[in-house]
Order: C-alpha cells, then sequence, then structure tokens
C-alpha cells in the first residue's frame, strides 16, 4: 500500500467505517506483517508518550518504572495483544466466525488513526488546549463508534448491537485478568508495598 492508499483509506475509515474494514480484511496481512505493525504501533505509542511527557509539564500519569519508555512500550504491546484475544474470543462465544489475523488486523489500523488524532491532540494542546480537549472527546466517541463496525465486520455478526456485546465481553475479561494479576504482582510493579 502507498501513502496514497493509506490516506484514503484513513478517510474511508471515518466515513465508512464498515466498508473500510472490509477493504482491510480483504488485504489479509500477513501474520509477519501484523506482528511487525504492533512493535510499530507501541514504540510510536511510548514516543508520543514521551513527548507529551517532555511538552506537557503536570504530574507523572504513572507511577515508579511504569513512566519509563522501554516499559510503557511494553504495556502498550501488552495491552494490545490482551486486547486482540479478548475480542477474538468474546466473539466467538457470540457466534463470530472473525480469526486471530482478522481482529489484529482491524484493531491494529484504529490504533494507527488513533496514533495521528494523538498528533493533532499535542499540536492543538500546546496552541489551543480547549480545542484539544474537544478533539480527545470527539476523537473517543468516533473511535467507539468505530471500533464497532470493525468488530462487526471481522467477526461477521450482521449487527452492531452483538459487536457492543463482543466489546463489553472483552472489557470485562480485560478488567477481571487486569485485577487479577494487580492482586498477585500489583505491589511490586507500581514499586508499592502490598501489605500496606
Amino acid at each position: 500500500m502507498t501513502l496514497s492508499d493509506l490516506r484514503q483509506l484513513a478517510i474511508l475509515s471515518i466515513k465508512d467505517p464498515a466498508q473500510a474494514a472490509r477493504m482491510l480484511l480483504t488485504a489479509e496481512p500477513a501474520r509477519e506483517a501484523l506482528w511487525t505493525a504492533l512493535a510499530v504501533v507501541a514504540v510510536l505509542n511510548a514516543i508520543l508518550f514521551t513527548l507529551s511527557n517532555m511538552l506537557v509539564s503536570g504530574p507523572v500519569p504513572l507511577p515508579g518504572m511504569l513512566s519509563a519508555p522501554v516499559v510503557y512500550c511494553l504495556l502498550v504491546a501488552g495491552g494490545l495483544i490482551l486486547t486482540i484475544h479478548a475480542l477474538f474470543w468474546s466473539g466467538r462465544v457470540l457466534g463470530g466466525t472473525g480469526t486471530i489475523d482478522d481482529i489484529m488486523t482491524v484493531v491494529l489500523w484504529l490504533q494507527a488513526l488513533r496514533l495521528v488524532a494523538q498528533v493533532a491532540v499535542m499540536v492543538l494542546l500546546l496552541f489551543m488546549p480547549l480545542f484539544s480537549a474537544l478533539l480527545v472527546f470527539a476523537v473517543s466517541l468516533y473511535g467507539l463508534y468505530m471500533l464497532l463496525h470493525f468488530i462487526n465486520q471481522a467477526h461477521r455478526l450482521d449487527s452492531l448491537g452483538r459487536s457492543a456485546g463482543v466489546l463489553v465481553g472483552a472489557m470485562l475479561a480485560i478488567v477481571l485478568g487486569l485485577t487479577l494479576l494487580l492482586s498477585l504482582f500489583g505491589g511490586s510493579i507500581i514499586g508499592s508495598n502490598p501489605y500496606v
């Protein structure tokens, strides 16, 4: 895909998320390309996180070692893998037929679009903070709408309602899994005493 193709696909993703998702899934990217894309997205997220901390003064959003760029990059990568698997399995429970590669394709494309939006937010934050807050709100809402369409197409559910059910199921599974992990290892990861 050329840069022009990616730009057109990005515009289509905003105008018609379902059609964009179908085009992405038809492309059938190789598994190696998907894992490379996941690594690139994680690294770019870490770079943007570091830049935003340098440009905007304020309290550190993550405690202890979690705010280190390399650790943050690993957290993003782990979070993406967890999200992809949660969406895959919750979709299968609700009758979806998508593969891991299908879910990975649409999730990573949405993450790439979110990175572009993050850059726009960072620029606006420096010059027009109020508009940056409005953009974050708009991107979050519309991003959710796009995700529902992407899940619907990836799992071939033919229903945004069932797609919402997949999303809710995935979120519950992620929260449950993270709660369990934090209860077991949270104190040592964050750097606090778990017994206090």
